[in-house]
């Protein structure tokens, strides 16, 4: 990992973001960009463009000042250096455009907590966000205290190995010097007993090949089951002091998307801890 990209609204929950990027930084070499965007997809439907042109160079100026003392701190108390880019249209292109053009291995963006409707606004963002990226997204939620990770947590509801994912999470445990967990789901109102007893006998077959993908033998595999996959992972994460999370989006239809929403991004929304996102290279029916 190399490049990470970190747009800001300048809002707690990004603020939080931030941070986590800079104290990655200051253990392993990356470079951080810094995006604030201009959001005028709004703006386009008044009937006084001279009004709104005052008003975005009013907003673009306060933005850039922004930028440039969040820059000049972070170089000054933690010794970490940071690109910033100022655009201007809609967020989320933007967003899409910067990593093909700076080639980011990484975006970090927060999640909201409880600080007010601004943080709310931002954290949807960035659930919007998830699964549109080509790179991993790493979701931080607003109330995360920063902690160097020491056990990462990789779930899935199949017997994942394809190799751009799995060369993904190799990346971040090589960045915080982590073991890996590995958690298997089996949904217990929906599977029957065939499938239990299949992903039950899987496992050690499933754990020999992720040692050897992924080149460690610090990684753990457990079956896991239960009623609802997101609070069965919440009590996973806490008895067992996981410090991030990494999940799977799949391409999905938009009818998919909007009848059966993705856990991954229901997470993005719950999660205690931070959500790395990481984009499959192939679909999943």
């Amino acid at each position: 990992m190399k490049k990470i990209l970190v747009p800001t609204d300048f809002s707690s929950c990004a603020v939080n973001a931030l941070n986590f990027a800079v104290q990655t930084a200051r253990l392993h070499p990356v470079e951080i960009n810094l995006l604030h965007v201009v959001d005028i997809t709004d703006r386009f439907y008044s009937d006084r463009l001279d009004l709104v042109r005052d008003e975005l160079k009013s907003i673009s100026k306060e933005a850039d000042k922004n930028l440039s003392q969040i820059k000049l701190s972070i170089a000054e108390t933690e010794s970490v250096a940071i690109n910033t880019f100022l655009r201007e249209g809609s967020i989320e292109d933007n967003i899409l455009q910067m990593c093909e053009e700076l080639e980011i291995d990484l975006v970090v963006m927060g999640t909201f907590g409880i600080n007010g409707l601004q943080d709310r606004i931002w954290g949807s963002r960035t659930a919007g966000l998830t699964g549109k990226t080509k790179v991993p997204l790493m979701v931080v939620p607003y109330e995360y205290n920063w902690k160097v990770p020491g056990k990462l947590l990789f779930a899935t509801s199949y017997f994942e190995e394809d190799k751009k994912v799995l060369r993904e999470i190799a990346g971040i445990l090589e960045v915080f010097k982590a073991s890996l967990d590995v958690v298997v789901f089996t949904d217990e109102d929906t599977a029957d007993a065939a499938l239990f007893l299949e992903h039950g006998m899987n496992m050690a077959e499933y754990e020999r090949k992720l040692k050897k993908h992924l080149n460690t033998q610090s990684l753990a595999t457990t079956h896991l089951s239960g009623h609802e996959f997101e609070d069965t992972l919440q009590d996973y994460i806490k008895s067992n002091d996981i410090d991030i999370l990494a999940m799977i989006t799949y391409q999905r239809s938009v009818w998919d998307r909007i009848f059966h929403p993705s856990v991954t991004r229901r997470m993005s929304y719950h999660t205690i801890i931070p959500l790395l996102v990481i984009p499959a290279t192939k679909t999943n029916n």
